[in-house]
């Protein structure tokens, strides 16, 4: 049987899933979209699927794109293999078998073919690795519906082919081409679609089914040519556009817009006024196509397609059953008027809804744009405001409204130079505004604005005008550069400066910490102090860059800075330390240390160091004249009666002896008027050598003046002890000296008193003492005597 007519239908891909001929772009090639049964232990996701399927989806947004039925049934597809299969084959035997049982009747004509489409949208939808069985699956379709009304085995088979060849050149072009998913609001890509899907595929399956038929040697080849022609070409161009619509849709769209009532309303008007004209109207096409142009002015692509494909199939059928006379034909091409009226009454409405998309479609894209731009506008990070040409805003961004502290309300339709200073005003009205109007533009131009709480902005104003084709200015565009915290931090950086220069001028060692106590900075003074560099000491701790002990006793002291940000309050008064200095040595400086405060919040501390080496240095030499003997260098009556004092103190605690020894050089006075005073000078000074060798570091050895000594032994175990003390000074004194190149020899007379029984306190003790040692002067001199209390004289 020769099949009768054939449309063609169409799948929707992306574009970029139409990868032409080349394998290796193919999504069949890609191992995910093998044609194989399904596996249900491992069942894809939605995204796995169709990229498995060679779907690109789109990418993570704010708003996740709706899946495309088209993307939904090669999904479905690649789940249900051989149920695909099955529906390929089923689809193909029903619209086949529809278009032989309505060619069959007598007296009645040939059929739109409507099968192609089904073949097409199967095509479109399904990898190309799957085609050959999916072609296979529709060939089998259709030569089933053949065979069942009675045709020819072999011919039968013979003309599935050009059938085939139209699915395969329609799909093989749209999907080459990638726009046909765009045919829904663009007319002019909707006739390419046309060309590609319906007429060019229906000539080549024409020129194939003459052929075969020629080479079988079958007669009435050319009438059966101009029918097939007509009836692929009508069938295809009236339901490829409901099929390629509904491919590209996703399913809520087109259930809002088919099971609308409208639609509905637009379908059972376009159909009964097609029944009416074609069984009672002359001119039948006219009155047909006025409801389908209606409602391609109101309603949606899809809608008006599904109403165009019904209103192809209700007059297909009713022509194809003879209800509607066909023209007398005196030549074979003429059959070409069978069906091609009902083509050229379909098309204007699909070509006029294609065109009313497209217009919604740029009208929705202009709103999109405008409100893109507003939103720009309104929401860039900037402070810009729009004015017309007398000065007045017409537009501003948030920004400037949040800097103004002034709402959109207040300030639309207001002078721009009303939230300026006055003297910005008379600037911007004298000079800015003239320039900008003569110029067209302007940059960099300093304004200051006055905010609504009474505080004022410096600004950089950069701005632009919009002309109308006469020249006349219609409005401007400014955009302003808060410059008031960079002038602030010009201010700052000015300061910071003048401070570093300071710091760097002044002689004392200044180095500050952040509020962890790292240091941050030191100037000159505290680099040469320390011998270290700024890179070594930024960034340590200050109590471990900083070595510092104790000034008296060398113990080291803790972090003054520490302590400071701890206590968030400056030292009560600067302390003296010992300063480690890198290269060896130290110095003596007075610390002060103050926490930097910010905002009521401590961000740091600065330490103040003051150099008084020399001034300590002096000092300590000054107590040492003040405590010591100018001549001998030994403690003098004041440093004697202090630690006498502490002596007496301990030994009363311990209840231990305490001696105290007065020692008279015998003969010194001869002795230095022999030999002079500087002879004299010289044996004090051995004398003082040698009283020291002979005792411990706890005792002391004292000169009151002249030849007179005083030693001082604060803890001995008994009085015994202190008589071999006693008599150890006498014999060192009584070594010979040498002086003046002449060996002399003197002796001395030494009186002890020991505590408690020589004194109970220091007076006491100083004057028995001195009692003790004129009584060994007496006794005959060079000896020892201690002091004894009368009673024990007496007895």
């Amino acid at each position: 049987m020769i099949r009768r007519r054939g449309p063609e239908g169409e799948p929707g891909e992306r574009p970029d899933d139409d990868r032409g001929d080349d394998p290796g772009s193919d999504p069949g090639n890609d191992p995910g979209n093998e044609w194989m049964p399904f596996d249900p232990g491992r069942r894809p996701t939605w995204p796995a699927a169709l990229a498995q399927a060679g779907v690109d989806l789109p990418g993570p947004g704010p708003v996740e794109e709706p899946v495309r039925i088209e993307e939904q049934l090669r999904l479905w597809a690649l789940q249900q293999p051989w149920l695909t299969l099955l529906v390929a084959l089923l689809g193909a035997w029903f619209w086949s078998s529809a278009a032989m049982w309505l060619s069959r009747f007598p007296g009645q004509v040939a059929a739109i073919w409507y099968t192609n489409v089904w073949g097409l949208a199967l095509l479109l939808v399904l990898p190309r690795r799957a085609w050959p069985a999916a072609l296979l699956a529709a060939g089998l379709g259709i030569l089933g519906a053949n065979l069942a009304y009675g045709d020819d085995v072999g011919l039968a088979a013979l003309l599935v082919l050009p059938n085939l060849l139209e699915m395969v050149v329609a799909a093989w072009l749209l999907r080459r081409g990638g726009d046909h998913r765009r045919l829904l609001h663009d007319p002019a890509v909707m006739l390419q679609v046309m060309l590609k899907g319906s007429l060019l595929p229906a000539v080549l399956g024409t020129a194939a089914a003459s052929a075969l038929m020629a080479l079988a040697g079958l007669n009435q080849t050319v009438q059966v040519a101009w029918g097939w022609l007509d009836s692929s070409a009508v069938g295809s161009a009236t339901l490829l556009p409901i099929t390629l619509a509904v491919l590209a849709s996703d399913a809520r769209t087109l259930r809002d817009h088919l099971f609308d009532g409208r639609t509905a309303a637009l379908a059972l008007i376009s159909v009964g006024v097609a029944l009416l004209a074609i069984l009672m109207l002359p001119f039948p096409y006219v009155y047909m196509v006025l409801p389908l142009v209606l409602g391609a002015v109101r309603l949606r692509f899809v809608s008006v397609a599904a109403a165009v494909a019904l209103v192809s199939v209700t007059v297909g059928t009713l022509i194809a059953q003879g209800l509607f006379p066909a023209p007398p034909q005196t030549a074979h091409w003429q059959q070409l008027l069978l069906y091609t009226p009902l083509l050229a009454a379909l098309m204007p409405p699909l070509l006029l809804a294609a065109s009313a998309e497209q217009v919604r479609r740029q009208t929705l894209e202009l709103e999109r744009s405008r409100e893109r731009y507003r939103s720009l506008y309104e929401r860039t990070p900037a402070m810009m405001v729009s004015v017309d040409r007398t000065g007045r805003l017409i537009g501003v961004s948030r920004l400037w409204l949040e800097r103004m502290g002034l709402a959109r309300a207040e300030v639309i339709g207001r002078r721009l130079d009303d939230f300026m200073t006055e003297p910005a005003r008379l600037l911007a009205s004298l000079q800015v505004w003239p320039a900008l109007l003569n110029a067209g533009s302007c940059r960099d131009v300093e304004l200051e604005l006055a905010r609504s709480d009474g505080l004022a902005i410096d600004v950089l104003v950069s701005a632009t005008t919009d002309r109308a084709s006469d020249g006349q200015v219609l409005r401007a565009h400014l955009v302003l550069e808060d410059i008031t915290r960079k002038r602030l931090a010009e201010q700052l950086a000015a300061e910071h400066v003048r401070s570093k220069v300071t710091l760097e001028s002044i002689a004392d060692a200044v180095i500050t910490s952040d509020a962890r106590g790292r240091i941050t900075y030191a100037n000159p003074v505290a680099l040469t102090l320390l011998g270290q560099t700024e890179a070594a000491l930024q960034g340590r701790p200050y109590g471990e860059a900083l070595v510092r002990r104790d000034v008296d006793n060398g113990a080291e002291v803790p972090d003054p800075v520490a302590l400071c940000l701890q206590q968030r309050r400056r030292q009560v008064a600067p302390q003296r330390v010992r300063l480690a200095h890198a290269g060896g040595g130290e110095h003596v400086v007075q610390e002060s240390v103050s926490p930097m405060v910010a905002d009521g919040r401590v961000i740091g501390a600065v330490a103040v160091l003051h150099d008084i080496t020399e001034a300590h240095a002096m000092a300590l030499q000054l107590a040492h004249r003040a405590q010591h003997d100018a001549l001998t260098g030994l403690p003098n009556r004041l440093l004697l009666h202090d630690r006498l004092v502490q002596g007496l103190q301990l030994a009363r605690r311990q209840r231990r002896v305490l001696a105290l020894m007065f020692i008279d050089l015998d003969g010194f006075k001869a002795i230095n008027d022999r030999f002079g005073h500087a002879s004299g000078d010289a044996l004090l000074c051995q004398v003082a050598e040698r009283l020291l060798e002979q005792l411990r570091a706890s005792d002391t050895a004292c000169r009151l003046g002249g030849d007179e000594f005083v030693v001082l032994l604060p803890q001995v175990e008994s009085v015994i002890d202190a008589g071999r003390v006693a008599h150890n000074l006498l014999e060192a004194i009584s070594r010979p000296y040498a002086l003046a190149g002449t060996l002399v020899q003197v002796s001395a007379s030494i009186g002890v008193a020991c505590h408690p029984e020589g004194g109970l306190d220091e007076v006491s003790l100083m004057r028995n003492a001195d009692r003790a040692m004129y009584e060994a002067k007496q006794r005959g001199r060079n000896q020892v005597h201690f002091f004894a209390p009368p009673a024990a004289r007496t007895a």
